[in-house]
């Protein structure tokens, strides 16, 4: 039987909670390398995947290391994120998220990279109450989310008559574990708010809900929560998509509404712990509601949520925790003064 050569995926942000849980599943399939400023992941084992640490801002690093190794797919999931950290940190965000999609897109023209994923954000979105479609506004409020549509439109511009195709996923509220592979979000400090909340209410601390009079059915932020599983198929889809389908932009969510106060009486009942509760001022750049409409990607990667009802990203929150807990690993949470 002929062998057939597996095909090789470069991740960048690949030591992050999204590439990391990426890198895990697609071993089975590819041979993955990663690129990422910080320390290998402590729960990624397998030997098998190469890992490099140098910033992606080294542009003639990532050339040598892209120029050595030809990967098949470039992933490119490295940015900074955290809206809590954007005023402490806004010329490494800047520097970090747009100069380093420069570099991305120059190595896959110079090397001839046939295609490319990049991760955005429904942050990109201009606020609206309805659920959002691929088609709709682009209007960012905050840092994070101009940095993204900054990286989108080069990318539809320095690719348009280039051979690298290209997806952009635009995720929603990414969360949850995969218990098969044991591994979670793990960020330091943890600033996401399903790890916080379960914590809090695992540990009877006080949540903090910063604001209660937006304009959604219980005065509080609305989320369109996706369980990392669905987040990584839905990458997985979209290197199959790109073999014989030209350029597309994808939201990747659940396409429910989850209000921040659901999210904590839901784990406060999973959990058997009543939630203390503090109401704080809003936080700047957050929008009422953000949810979307996952047609296009049911459609044409052929892809649908099967993980994100709450009640599972719920529990496999929870079992992340306990896991953390038996292995005596402690987690550093961010809790605004």
């Amino acid at each position: 039987m002929k062998n057939i050569r597996k095909k090789t995926i470069l991740i960048t942000g690949g030591n992050g909670y999204i590439g990391s849980c990426l890198a895990l599943v697609a071993i089975k399939k590819f041979n993955i390398i990663i690129i990422d400023k910080n320390a290998k992941n402590r729960f990624v084992k397998n030997k098998r995947i190469l890992n490099f640490r140098f910033n992606i801002n080294n542009a003639s690093k990532l050339n040598k290391i892209v120029k050595k190794f030809t990967p098949d797919i470039i992933i490119h999931l490295a940015a900074q994120s955290t809206l809590d950290f954007i005023n402490l940190k806004r010329h490494s965000y800047l520097d970090d998220n747009i100069k380093g999609t420069k570099n991305i897109i120059d190595v896959c023209i110079k090397n001839n990279i046939k295609k490319l994923i990049f991760s955005s954000t429904a942050s990109v979105y201009k606020e609206k109450n309805k659920p959002l479609k691929e088609t709709d506004s682009l209007k960012p409020n905050n840092l994070y989310g101009k940095t993204k549509l900054t990286n989108e439109k080069y990318i539809q511009k320095l690719l348009k008559y280039q051979e690298t195709k290209y997806c952009i996923l635009r995720f929603f509220n990414v969360c949850s574990a995969l218990k098969k592979y044991n591994i979670g979000e793990f960020h330091s400090p943890e600033t996401h708010l399903l790890p916080k909340v379960i914590n809090a209410i695992s540990n009877k601390q006080i949540i903090k809900i910063y604001g209660n009079n937006y304009k959604t059915y219980d005065g509080t932020c609305v989320r369109d929560f996706i369980h990392i599983e669905d987040v990584v198929s839905g990458i997985l889809k979209s290197i199959n998509y790109l073999e014989k389908n030209n350029s597309s932009i994808f939201n990747l969510g659940s396409s429910k509404e989850t209000s921040v106060l659901e999210i904590i009486n839901r784990c406060s009942k999973l959990i058997k712990n009543s939630p203390k509760i503090n109401i704080c001022k809003r936080r700047k750049g957050d929008v009422s509601k953000l949810n979307c409409k996952i047609q296009k990607a049911k459609n044409k990667l052929k892809w649908k949520p099967k993980n994100s009802n709450l009640s599972k990203i719920i529990s496999d929150e929870i079992w992340w925790l306990n896991y953390l807990n038996r292995k005596k690993i402690k987690r550093n949470i961010f809790n605004n003064k």
